[in-house]
């Protein structure tokens, strides 16, 4: 019977790469499983599918929450690129002298965000910045024009 486990697991992988999905990968994985369950216990026929059923299930359930969190993790950094290097001006002074924590305000696309200085350097409000990195909600800033600093 593991004979026929193996061979149903090798269609199913040679499936699934001609195109990707992740019910085919858990299909060729269970079957996998299975027999090698096959080949160490042989006497229990009737218990394979239901070990299939289950493998199946853990497999499918893992793979999809491995594939949700990449896809989290690629839309986060596809989001960062998006303010990364682009310019802002500052509306409301950056530096420790304003607050505490030194954050200020920037326009960018015509939307209000926090903002702090990348080198712990004080912005005047007016400033030319370029958007250096994002953490949270607040914008990561250095000046771009010293003119008005």
């Amino acid at each position: 019977m593991y004979i026929i486990w193996t061979i149903l697991g090798i269609l199913f992988l040679v499936w699934e790469m001609k195109k990707t999905n992740p019910y085919k990968l858990s299909l060729a994985s269970s079957c996998m499983f299975c027999a090698i369950f096959a080949y160490k216990i042989p006497q229990n026929i009737y218990y394979q599918p239901l070990i299939f059923l289950g493998f199946f299930v853990i497999f499918t359930l893992l793979i999809k929450t491995i594939l949700k969190k990449e896809k989290k993790e690629l839309i986060k950094e596809q989001s960062l690129k998006e303010y990364i290097g682009k310019i802002a001006t500052v509306k409301k002074d950056i530096g420790k002298t304003i607050s505490i924590d030194g954050i200020g305000q920037i326009d960018f696309n015509n939307q209000l965000w926090s903002a702090k200085s990348v080198d712990d350097k004080e912005i005047k409000a007016g400033s030319t910045v370029e958007i250096v990195s994002k953490e949270n909600k607040i914008m990561n800033v250095k000046v771009v024009d010293n003119a008005k600093n």
